[in-house]
């Protein structure tokens, strides 16, 4: 009788898998399981295998070798043994894990994600369950999370342009997945950090949830229900936010600060995180997001948002990007002193017929980074080049890195996307534009 529950266990978990894939990723059929050898991924992973024959499914798997433990080599080896037994073709990424002040924990899972992103999978398969969805849900609640951290985690989602997360498991809970790995006789490891309870997680699972559902038996249900309409909400929110990020960019290019400050200060707020996350800049606190909030509402000159990847500066009624070092900026700050004609080789550099610019274009030339004492002949006069850019409503932080076109003497003779000198332009002239800057002509 036990035999039978485990084997109709094992049947309706890899049908499940299918209805959701069906349902929900049909169209793409490269798919990637994220691979720990811990018992949940070694069970989908599994599962996956017995659909292939059903489905046309593509399968292979990827396993990130952290570093961070004594074991991690022996897991390595335990994957690339599951997938050679399966005739799984498996992707063995070794990453560095730097903390940097997050937490090796978030550090870890950056870097495990990165590699999920560059896999080339269609699917990245995932392999969290019912349990990592109840106790996401509470770390949220814990750490003061928001609408986003409550409502844990989606079963489908982007990650890249070209790549999805799945999480097919999240409808089974971890003992179920025990159950499915009895069943099916599955080896697996044992990490062995899953034991240490000064990460909150491992508290939660080890003893606060314990206790939880001990004095509330239906606790797993509700906070599944719960999160399920949080994720509504959530879905919602985001429809709304997307419209007003469309109103937002509709009339010119770049993020309308006046069309901002008509929206209430929630959907600013929240304009202003979608802002961040777009451009992947990472999040700041509450009170930070806030405060610059409230700077935009006065058009406040140089108001600054710090942020874990990025400055944003408001200046000129436009939020700017500071990365903070000019190659991170821009990929062809550090190739500067070259020549004018590799920097349009490599594509960064180009030339385009204006009203006036220079009437050729010699292989002599050199783009360089603007020097404090650069000037340049306009028509009425010299002037130094740092006060054209400050008259040109260049923002401060790119002043000083501003490139500039000079002759065979280190004369400058055109500044990039904004002015040809007068002593050697021409009517109907080539202008100098480099595309990720700024053009003030």
């Amino acid at each position: 009788m036990v035999s039978s529950t485990l084997n109709n266990l094992c049947v309706r978990l890899c049908d499940n898998i299918a209805q959701q894939w069906s349902a929900s990723v049909a169209d793409r059929c490269i798919l990637t399981v994220g691979l720990s050898g811990g018992l949940d991924s070694v069970v989908l992973l599994h599962a996956l295998t017995q659909l292939r024959n059903v489905l046309p499914l593509q399968l292979s798997a990827i396993h990130v070798h952290h570093g961070l433990s004594s074991h991690a080599d022996e897991w390595a080896a335990f994957c690339q043994k599951v997938c050679a037994t399966w005739s799984v073709p498996l992707k063995l990424v070794k990453v560095t894990v730097s903390a940097s002040g997050e937490g090796v924990e978030a550090a870890a899972r950056k870097a495990r994600y990165q590699a999920y992103a560059e896999s080339g999978a269609e699917v990245v398969v995932l392999a969290h369950h019912r349990d990592d969805q109840i106790e996401t849900f509470f770390l949220g609640a814990l750490r003061g999370g928001g609408l986003r951290s409550l409502a844990a985690m989606p079963d489908v989602r982007a990650l890249t342009e070209h790549t999805i997360l799945w999480r097919p498991l999240l409808p089974f809970s971890r003992e179920q997945l025990k159950n499915y790995a009895e069943a099916m006789q599955l080896e697996h490891i044992e990490d062995d950090s899953n034991r240490n309870c000064i990460y909150l997680r491992n508290w939660l699972r080890l003893d606060g949830l314990p206790y939880w559902r001990a004095h509330l038996p239906y606790m797993d249900n509700q906070v599944e229900a719960a999160v399920s309409r949080l994720q509504d909400e959530l879905a919602l929110l985001d429809e709304v936010a997307e419209a007003d990020w469309t109103l937002l960019h509709a009339q010119q290019q770049g993020f309308d600060i006046s069309l901002w400050q008509t929206l209430s200060a929630a959907r600013r707020r929240q304009q202003l995180r979608l802002f961040a996350q777009k451009n992947g800049l990472g999040m700041s606190t509450s009170a930070s997001l806030t405060e610059f909030a409230r700077q935009l509402m006065e058009s406040k000159n140089g108001a600054q948002w710090s942020l874990p990847y990025a400055c944003v500066i408001y200046y000129d009624f436009k939020l700017w990007i500071d990365k903070k070092h000019a190659s991170a900026q821009w990929p062809w700050f550090d190739l500067l002193p070259v020549s004018s004609m590799q920097l349009m080789k490599a594509g960064y550099l180009e030339w385009r017929c204006h009203n006036f610019g220079l009437v050729e274009i010699a292989d002599e030339w050199t783009v360089r980074q603007v020097d404090v004492q650069d000037t340049i002949v306009l028509k009425g006069g010299r002037k130094k080049v740092k006060k054209l850019l400050q008259e040109r409503k260049i923002p401060p932080f790119m002043r000083a890195v501003w490139p500039v076109l000079c002759d065979a003497d280190d004369h400058c003779i055109a500044v990039i996307n904004v002015a040809v000198a007068a002593n050697v332009g021409v009517a109907n002239g080539w202008m100098p534009l480099m595309q990720d800057l700024p053009i003030r002509l």
